[in-house]
């Protein structure tokens, strides 16, 4: 298994971080070249989501189901694509003055040559996931701003 990892901290409260980071079919708007779609369920415990990252053809497709759901601090996704495979994993800390911490990890579990792919593509998926984290503190920050 290849893990990446990636934090960053919000000025805003674990709450306000969760409902932007859990809002699926928002999640375009601070990942990457990613949309987001809602195929099945309420969007907690059991909800089916399909991410489609990249351009065109040369997307990738990543069907996933929620099994951890701990609101406001933990959602996890099992990745059930042919190509991206293991766990996501986002966990939402509280910190002093009403401020949050985010730590996205993607668990891959590829084996034989995905194995190798996983740990080659690990610096620059460790960057993508550090640009969606900052990202996605501009988002929280534009939906607490009053």
């Amino acid at each position: 298994m290849t893990t990446i990892a990636a934090s960053v901290e919000i000025e805003a409260p674990a709450e306000a971080t969760w409902a932007v980071l859990t809002d699926w079919s928002g999640q375009g708007s601070w990942m990457p070249m990613t949309t987001v779609e809602v195929t099945g369920g309420d969007g907690a415990l059991g909800t089916q989501l399909t991410a489609r990252s990249g351009v065109g053809k040369f997307a990738l497709v990543d069907p996933m189901t929620i099994d951890v759901w701990q609101p406001p601090h933990r959602c996890e996704v099992a990745h059930h694509g042919r190509v991206i495979t293991g766990r996501g994993v986002f966990v939402v800390d509280d910190l002093p003055g009403g401020r949050s911490k985010v730590t996205w990890e993607e668990q891959l579990a590829g084996e034989g040559a995905m194995k190798l792919l996983d740990r080659a593509s690990g610096p620059g998926t460790r960057l993508m996931l550090g640009v969606a984290l900052r990202r996605l503190r501009r988002a929280v920050s534009a939906s607490t701003t009053p």
